[in-house]
C-alpha cells in the first residue's frame, strides 16, 4: 500500500502527496462502500409491493456533485505544487553526471566543469559487474540522461524517480533529473523500460555518503582509471574490432605457452572491451573503453585448448568468440 521508504528531499513530497492521495482515496472507499452496503440492507425487497418512487433530489444531487468536485480541486493543487517543487533546477549543482544508458550497462560521466574532458571520471558497468554512482548528500544533484541505442528508464525506488533515457539528435536537449540525497546508504536501481536480452540485468547502485569521502572516491577513480591508453605488445599480436555491436571475427588463434597482445578497435560510440573465458572462468578480462578507439591488451601465456573471448559490457552472440591456442 505504500512506496519504500523516501532517501531525498523530493522523494519525501511524493511520499507526503502518496499519502495524502491514498488518506482520501480510503475515505471516498469507505463512503461509497458504506452507503453500498447499507442501501442492500435497508431496501432489501421484503414483498411484493412496489416501492415508493422518487424522481430526483436535487440537494442530493448538488452534494454528490460538489464532493468530488472539491476532491479534484483539492489534489490538483497540492498537485502542481509538488510537481513545481520537485521539478525545481538549482543554479549550481553540487555534482552534474552524464547518465549513459546502453545495452545493457550505464556509464556515470562526471562533469567536472572544464573544457578538458580527458581528466573527467567515467565509471562504465558491464551485466556481470553492474556501474556503481557515488553521490554526496545534502548537494543538489544533476543528471543528463542521454541513451546510445534505445529507450531506457533510469529508476531508483527509494529515490521514488522513474526518468525516460531516449536517444534524441543532437540538436534535441535529454530529459534531466535534479535530486538531493537526505541519507547516506547504498540503494539498488534499475532500467524500468524493456530493452532487450539482458534488460533485467542493466542495474547499477547508488551509494550516497559525505562530501569528504565523495571526493576521496573521485580522487580514487581518477587515480586508478588514467592508464596508459595501450601497453607495449609482447608476442603476437591478434587484432580484432568492434561495430555496430558486433566483432569483427568470431575467430582468434594464438600459439600455447607464450604471451600474446590483443589489438582492439572500438569503432562505435559506446562502450564494449575483450574479456577471456575458460568456461566460467574468466582468465583475462580488458579494459573497458568507449569508441573510437584502440587499445592493445597484453595477454599472459595460456595453455592449449579452446576458449571464450567476449565483450563483458554486451555479452551476445555478435560479441562472442572462440579463441583457439594451439
Amino acid at each position: 500500500m505504500l512506496p519504500p521508504e523516501p532517501h531525498t528531499t523530493q522523494a519525501k513530497e511524493v511520499f507526503w502527496l502518496y499519502t495524502v492521495i491514498l488518506v482520501m482515496g480510503g475515505i471516498v472507499f469507505v463512503g461509497v462502500e458504506g452507503f453500498i452496503v447499507y442501501s442492500v440492507f435497508r431496501y432489501r425487497r421484503r414483498d411484493d409491493r412496489l416501492p415508493t418512487q422518487v424522481h430526483g433530489n436535487t440537494l442530493v444531487e448538488l452534494i454528490w456533485t460538489a464532493i468530488p468536485t472539491v476532491i479534484v480541486l483539492i489534489l490538483f493543487v497540492l498537485s502542481t505544487l509538488t510537481l513545481n517543487s520537485i521539478s525545481a533546477q538549482a543554479k549550481n549543482p553540487g555534482v552534474t553526471i552524464e547518465v549513459d544508458g546502453f545495452q545493457w550497462q550505464w556509464t556515470f560521466h562526471y562533469l567536472d566543469g572544464d573544457s578538458d574532458p580527458s581528466n573527467d571520471v567515467s565509471v562504465t558497468g558491464s551485466p556481470a559487474s553492474p556501474a556503481q554512482m557515488a553521490l554526496p548528500v545534502g548537494e543538489p544533484i544533476k543528471l543528463i540522461l542521454v541513451s546510445k541505442d534505445v529507450i531506457h528508464s533510469f529508476y531508483v525506488p527509494a529515490f521514488l524517480v522513474k526518468r525516460d533515457v531516449v536517444p534524441l539528435p543532437e540538436a534535441k536537449k535529454p530529459n534531466e533529473l535534479e535530486f538531493t540525497v537526505s541519507e547516506a546508504g547504498t540503494y539498488a536501481g534499475q532500467c524500468a523500460e524493456f530493452c532487450g536480452d539482458l534488460h533485467a540485468r542493466m542495474t547499477f547502485s547508488v551509494l550516497a555518503m559525505s562530501r569528504d569521502k565523495f571526493d576521496a572516491w573521485i580522487a580514487a577513480i581518477r587515480a586508478g582509471e588514467t592508464p596508459a591508453p595501450s601497453v607495449p605488445a609482447e608476442g603476437p599480436v591478434l587484432k580484432i574490432s568492434a561495430k555496430d555491436t558486433a566483432f569483427s571475427t568470431q575467430a582468434l588463434e594464438g600459439t600455447a605457452d607464450q604471451p600474446f597482445s590483443i589489438e582492439f578497435t572500438n569503432n562505435d560510440d559506446m562502450p564494449h572491451n575483450v574479456s577471456i573465458f575458460k568456461g566460467d572462468q574468466k582468465l583475462f578480462t580488458g579494459q573497458i573503453i568507449t569508441g573510437p578507439k584502440t587499445i592493445t591488451y597484453a595477454v599472459d601465456a595460456l595453455p592449449a585448448g579452446e576458449y571464450t573471448f567476449i565483450c563483458d559490457v554486451h555479452p551476445i552472440p555478435a560479441m562472442t568468440g572462440t579463441l583457439t591456442i594451439n
